[in-house]
């Protein structure tokens, strides 16, 4: 029944559309080939996140990087995209929040990304070593790319910010150690 309702609202429209009746200013969806390319900022800032050799990680800088991009520093240090606007992109997706953080011996940098899956992440950078000891429900990776660097691609979860949560497919990271 659904998918005879679906064909005859389809070929209404068609047919309406043929006889010039509704024509209401519709547009063909923008092709993601159309999409437009990736700022100079959000450049620079995947290639600290891709965490090759000799990647150094200075808190100011990424955060400076972060912020050009479109994301404000907010709740327990988080960055996140503004409300309204258009909205941040790395790696080809949606960057839901951020975060530098630096403690015990190191500096990491993340981008939590909104449609992409851990999986599809790290097939596309390149990142086929499983974490077995990230608590994750779908598999995690990870790739030892200096003796100070390591590159962190997770799978679906939610970080908690201020009194809210944000969920997210994957998550893209660069670890240095000091």
């Amino acid at each position: 029944m659904n998918q005879n309702l679906r064909a005859l609202l389809r070929w209404t429209a068609c047919g309406l559309v043929a006889f010039g009746i509704g024509k209401v200013g519709a547009q063909m969806p923008v092709p993601l080939l159309d999409a437009a390319a990736p700022t100079a900022a959000a450049q620079q800032l995947e290639a600290v996140l891709h965490c090759k050799t000799g990647t150094t990680l200075k808190t100011d800088e990424v955060e400076s990087r972060l912020q050009s991009i479109g994301l404000l520093k907010g709740a327990d240090g988080f960055f996140l995209p503004l409300r309204k606007g258009q909205k941040p992109t790395l790696f080809g997706d949606e960057v839901v929040a951020a975060l530098v953080t630096t403690g015990g011996g190191e500096t990491k940098a993340a981008v939590y990304l909104k449609r992409q899956t851990g999986k599809q992440l790290a097939k596309r950078l390149g990142v086929s070593q499983i974490d077995e000891q990230a608590d994750t429900d779908e598999p995690s990776y990870y790739k030892q790319t200096s003796k100070k660097t390591t590159l962190l691609v997770g799978a679906a979860s939610e970080v908690f910010v201020g009194n809210g949560s944000v969920k997210y497919q994957s998550a893209v990271a660069c670890q240095r150690l000091r």
